[in-house]
């Protein structure tokens, strides 16, 4: 769980959130809001990359931004590098065929294509394994199939290791895609407000779902 208790973030005159609270359980959190309502700001408040104030309880985190942050070196070190123990090489590897580029573990990372680079990046979040996985639109600029099969990446992992995740977006399909539970970022001050909770399981939903269209047409209708 991640608890948020009276956070307040300013950015000089600019107040982000005052004396926010919230608290996100186990399973895929999406915060869905426009760009620059705050979403990244959330997620540094929980990675403990921002100045705040107030009180942030969580576990150890891993982080997948939107642009890829490798180190230009092999994609197994890229990996390699964020694990503990003796057998760091070994979870690597296995990591890198969970995530499907196992086939790339000597190229250099940085030529990779830009989907290619992001499996990297899942590959090195879910291989620190961390209790709680923040996702900032790691898929924004990914073509459409790219992006489709990252997302069924990402959701195999997740059936195979259980995470707090929070994913910010602003792409509706994506959220419902991905998301147990959505939750609209509005107003400034920043407060959530819980839209829905999928029911769906994951591997069943179906985007001409009439529970799924329904959640489409009520996001939309908010965002506006």
């Amino acid at each position: 769980m991640i608890k948020l208790t009276n956070v307040t973030v300013s950015y000089g005159d600019n107040t982000i959130y005052k004396d926010f609270n919230f608290e996100f359980q186990r399973g895929v959190n999406v915060v869905l809001g426009q760009s620059g309502s705050g979403k990244t700001t959330l997620l540094n408040v929980i990675a403990n990359l921002v100045e705040y104030s107030g009180q942030c309880e969580t576990d150890k985190v891993a982080i997948v931004f939107q642009a890829p942050s490798l180190a230009p070196v092999s994609v197994l070190h890229n990996v390699e590098m964020v694990v503990k123990g003796n057998n760091a090489k070994q979870v690597a590897q296995e990591m890198l065929k969970l995530t499907q580029i196992d086939h790339l573990k000597d190229k250099r990372a940085t030529l990779l294509s830009g989907g290619e680079q992001q499996r990297v990046s899942l590959a090195r979040a879910f291989a620190a394994d961390r209790p709680v996985l923040l996702l900032d639109e790691p898929f924004h600029s990914l073509d459409y199939g790219v992006r489709t099969k990252l997302y069924q990446t990402l959701n195999d992992l997740l059936t195979k290791y259980d995470k707090t995740v929070v994913l910010v977006t602003h792409d509706i399909d994506e959220a419902l895609t991905l998301g147990d539970r959505i939750y609209l970022l509005k107003d400034k001050p920043c407060t959530l407000q819980e839209v829905a909770e999928v029911k769906t399981p994951q591997g069943e939903r179906d985007e001409y779902s009439t529970e799924t269209v329904e959640l489409r047409k009520k996001l939309q209708q908010l965002l506006i």
